[in-house]
C-alpha cells in the first residue's frame, strides 16, 4: 500500500509540475503576442499602453516571487492588485480601439483577443497553484510511512537484532521521496522549481 501510494502521489506531482511549466510557457507566449499587438493601435495611444504593460509585467513577476511562502491572505491580496493592473490595461486598450477611426478600427480591435488570451493564461497559471492531492492522501501517506517503520522495527525486535544499515536506507529513501513529492507540488521553493521558466518573463521584461 505504501509503495502504491508513493507511486501514485509521485506520478501526480510530476504531471502537475509539467503542467505548470506548460502554463508558464503559454503565459509568456500570449504576453509577448499581446505586447506586439500594441503596434496595431494608433501611434498616440501606444505609449501609455506600453507603460501599463510594463507595470503589468512587473506585477506578474513580483506576485509569484516567494508566493508559496506567503500567507494565503497576503498572496490573494497581491493577486487582486495584479488583476487591478490588468483591468486598467484592458480599459486603456478598449478606449484606444474606440478612439481609432474606421476602417483602421477593425485592425486595432485585434489586440483585444490577444489581451483576453493573456489574461486567461495568467488565470490558469494562478489556479494551477491550488491543484494538489486531497488532504486525506497526505494523511494516508504519512500514516502508512509510520506503519511501515513500525512493522520494520517490530520485526527487528522479534529477531532481537538491530540493522542500522537497512534502517538508515529506509529513512533516507522515504524522506527523499517525500521531499521530491513536496518539491514538485510546491515548485516555487526547493531544489525542484520553476525558476528557469520564470526567468524568461524577466528576460522579456528587460527587453521592453
Amino acid at each position: 500500500l505504501l509503495a502504491l501510494l508513493l507511486a501514485i502521489t509521485l506520478s501526480g506531482a510530476s504531471d502537475r509540475f509539467d503542467n505548470r511549466r506548460d502554463l508558464i510557457t503559454k503565459e509568456l507566449n500570449t504576453t509577448q503576442t499581446a505586447y506586439q499587438s500594441v503596434d496595431l493601435l494608433t501611434i498616440k495611444t501606444q505609449q501609455p499602453i506600453r507603460e501599463q504593460f510594463k507595470l503589468y509585467l512587473d506585477s506578474r513577476i513580483d506576485v509569484y516571487k516567494d508566493s508559496q511562502l506567503m500567507l494565503a491572505v497576503e498572496r490573494e491580496k497581491k493577486f487582486r492588485a495584479h488583476d487591478a493592473i490588468g483591468d486598467e490595461l484592458w480599459r486603456m486598450a478598449v478606449s484606444a480601439v474606440n478612439a481609432t477611426p474606421y476602417p483602421d478600427k477593425f485592425v486595432a480591435a485585434q489586440i483585444l483577443p490577444e489581451l483576453s488570451n493573456m489574461f486567461d493564461a495568467a488565470t490558469n497559471q494562478r489556479l494551477s497553484l491550488k491543484f494538489h492531492p486531497p488532504r486525506i492522501i497526505w494523511q494516508a501517506l504519512l500514516c502508512l510511512t509510520f506503519v511501515g517503520a513500525l512493522v520494520a522495527v517490530y520485526n527487528l525486535g522479534v529477531e532481537k537484532k538491530r540493522d542500522w544499515f537497512l534502517t538508515s536506507i529506509f529513512i533516507v529513501l522515504m524522506s527523499g521521496t517525500i521531499y521530491i513529492i513536496l518539491s514538485l507540488e510546491f515548485p516555487f521553493f526547493g531544489l525542484i522549481n520553476l525558476h528557469d521558466f520564470e526567468i524568461e518573463l524577466k528576460i522579456f521584461r528587460n527587453t521592453l
